[in-house]
């Protein structure tokens, strides 16, 4: 947890001494022209007193920066340093009137004021705001982005202190040397009143315009840093709506550009999805779009599993229907299709024709095998449902044979710089589709390989049913029935 010292860097400890030499330096040549007590002091004498006070001032700052080191609770760093180096020039000013009421008993009261109002005027009002800004470019120089985030000031209140500061601060001390030549009887009366008259209402008029100014931009800037939050949790719907034809302007329209082309992104990579895996699409996007990569073509090795499902008969039934209603026909099965297999977080890479090719283990899970056996159970339980509203409309009903294959592919992007599909390929592939081929031959609705037998048959029922020699293979390949999965597997 940071403190107090962590801002007091030997370079801010420099600043600090030079604001406060800074105000010795112009208070003695203040006082020594308008007051003519303290300018009958001799030269070594008034800077004997004025170094007095900036000791004493330099050790308050010093103590109150120690007794004060841990952070407040809702304010920040920076302010906590500021608010105690304003208290230390308050502090000081106290001290030199006090110092110089007690060595100089027989000056007036309002030569004791001088020095006083010099401190609090000058030292807490203008100076201290010269602190606060070496405070903050030290700590945001040298601080951390997450030290940074922890700063929390609303640029509306430092406008609104600053305004009303180095307007107040000229104006107040132009109505102190207005009442002083008023007591003196250098300026009569009517024309001190006058003055006073006009000084406040430029007072009033100053702080009125300071908080309208510092109103409108919190406003503003609280609307922009909304929006911000919310493009920052997934909202890209949000866009600031201010209108102004400055810098916030810009930015306002900078952020609302910025949430529309990342509202954009989304909206592509929500249609990519729907033409190829969602997964997929959002791994390539954040791959290739997010940390501006080179598209690289090729693949990797991966052990997978796949999954070859299809319509039997779709060459007749295709020619005595007509093709809209083919079409729909197909869009409804596939809907099923690919819901059951995203029910078993595999992922559809391709339709061919009327069949579909779905891989389990990208990405990578503990039992693809037994994910593709229960999304080929699902297929047949949706296909019947399916069947069921085909009925109804007076449709006529699919029929379909699902093969699964385990093994290892090549998985990648393939095709050309202007053209490209992610897709396994490789014997894996072949001997699936090839798997699926004997659905028909061997009347059963879902056969897997030997290689996904073994994997499953402590979690699924399954039933031999031949030797086939598969076209490519030189040797058969014994293939199972799938007739349940166990519940709870």
């Amino acid at each position: 947890m940071q403190s107090i010292s962590d801002l007091l860097i030997p370079k801010v400890r420099v600043f600090l001494v030079l604001t406060s030499l800074s105000a010795l330096f112009f208070i003695e040549t203040y006082c020594t022209s308008v007051c003519s007590f303290i300018d009958g002091l001799s030269k070594y004498e008034l800077f004997f007193n004025l170094t007095l006070i900036l000791l004493f001032h330099l050790m308050v700052r010093e103590l109150l920066y120690r007794l004060f080191s841990k952070p407040w609770k809702k304010v920040s760093l920076v302010r906590q340093a500021y608010y105690l180096s304003m208290l230390s020039w308050v502090i000081a000013g106290v001290g030199a009137s006090l110092l110089h009421a007690l060595r100089y008993p027989y000056f007036p009261a309002g030569s004791h004021l001088k020095l006083l109002s010099s401190y609090w005027i000058l030292g807490a009002g203008v100076l201290a705001q010269l602190e606060y800004v070496i405070f903050e470019h030290y700590y945001l120089k040298n601080a951390h982005t997450q030290n940074i985030l922890l700063f929390k000031e609303q640029l509306g209140r430092r406008i609104l202190e600053s305004l009303i500061i180095f307007t107040m601060a000229p104006t107040v001390t132009m109505l102190l040397t207005v009442m002083r030549y008023n007591y003196e009887g250098i300026l009569s009366h009517h024309v001190a009143t006058e003055l006073l008259y006009i000084g406040l209402l430029s007072v009033l008029a100053a702080i009125t315009v300071a908080y309208l100014i510092g109103t409108m931009l919190k406003k503003d800037t609280q609307e922009i840093v909304n929006v911000i939050k919310a493009v920052e949790s997934g909202n890209f719907t949000q866009s600031v709506t201010l209108q102004r034809a400055d810098e916030l302007g810009e930015i306002a329209q900078g952020i609302s550009s910025m949430s529309h082309g990342l509202r954009l992104r989304e909206q592509i990579r929500e249609a990519f999805g729907r033409f190829v895996n969602p997964q997929i699409a959002s791994t390539f996007i954040d791959h290739f779009v997010k940390e501006d990569s080179q598209i690289t073509m090729g693949g990797s090795k991966q052990h997978v599993v796949v999954l070859m499902a299809d319509i039997r008969g779709f060459t007749t039934l295709s020619e005595g229907m007509e093709p809209d209603k083919l079409i729909t026909l197909l869009n409804a099965y596939f809907a099923v299709m690919v819901e059951a297999v995203h029910q078993e977080n595999g992922i559809v890479d391709k339709f061919i024709g009327d069949a579909i090719m779905a891989v389990f283990g990208i990405p990578e899970c503990q039992e693809p095998e037994l994910a593709a056996v229960r999304c080929a159970k699902t297929m047949r339980q949706n296909l019947k449902k399916l069947n069921q509203s085909f009925s109804d409309q007076g449709l006529p009903t699919l029929d379909n044979g699902i093969g699964i294959h385990g093994g290892e592919v090549v998985a990648g992007y393939l095709g050309s710089q202007e053209r490209l599909e992610f897709t396994v390929i490789g014997s894996t592939v072949n001997i699936a589709s090839r798997i699926e081929q004997q659905t028909k031959l061997l009347q059963q609705p879902i056969l897997i390989s030997e290689a996904i037998h073994t994997k499953v048959a402590s979690t699924c029922e399954t039933a031999f049913v031949e030797s086939v020699t598969l076209k490519g293979l030189k040797a058969p390949m014994k293939l199972y029935a799938v007739t349940s999965v166990k519940e709870g597997s």
